[in-house]
């Protein structure tokens, strides 16, 4: 399938660090004096319209949202999984940089590990700020992904999260 073919206009998007996007349109362009192919995008989060070369977008973590599959997978993984937390250094840039290259999996990753840290000691003002963040962000996908209510896909992650830490 080409990457053209997986952005139709009205779809809504993951759009790496910037999160979700709707597509408003796939067309060519001339800039620096080649022809590219460019995706016009409306980010959700930031109210604001952008255009951007089809290659530098997937680049930048541009991806269909997942499937439900892998939604489903992501909530037992959240739920049951027990890695290593992502340690917090000075300004938190491991979970940050994990956070920022737009993966579910990376979502997760993150979540789990502030979840754990919180768990075990109460969370410095960076970490909260990005426990909510990721939080919102991974809600909004498996929300999409799962087509849920909002308060339906909060309840299912507060389950995972209960499960996960015993509660």
């Amino acid at each position: 399938m080409s990457k053209v073919a997986q952005f139709e206009k009205g779809k809504t998007v993951v759009f790496g660090p910037e999160g979700f996007a709707r597509v408003e349109g796939i067309g060519e362009r001339e800039m620096l004096g080649k022809r590219v192919t460019v995706v016009d995008l409306f980010v959700l989060d930031s109210k604001m319209n952008v255009t951007v070369p089809l290659e530098r977008a997937v680049e930048r973590g541009l991806r269909p949202v997942t499937s439900k599959a892998a939604a489903e997978r992501s909530l037992e993984r959240l739920a049951a999984g027990r890695d290593e937390p992502i340690p917090w250094n000075r300004d938190g840039r491991l979970l940050k940089d994990r956070f920022a290259e737009g993966e579910l999996d990376g979502m997760v990753e993150v979540l789990a590990s502030l979840i754990d840290t919180q768990e075990a000691r109460k969370l410095n003002d960076g970490q909260r700020a990005l426990l909510d963040k990721v939080r919102k962000a991974y809600a909004r996908e498996v929300g999409e992904a799962l087509r849920l209510s909002e308060d339906r896909t909060s309840e299912r992650i507060d389950a995972a999260i209960a499960r996960r830490t015993g509660a």
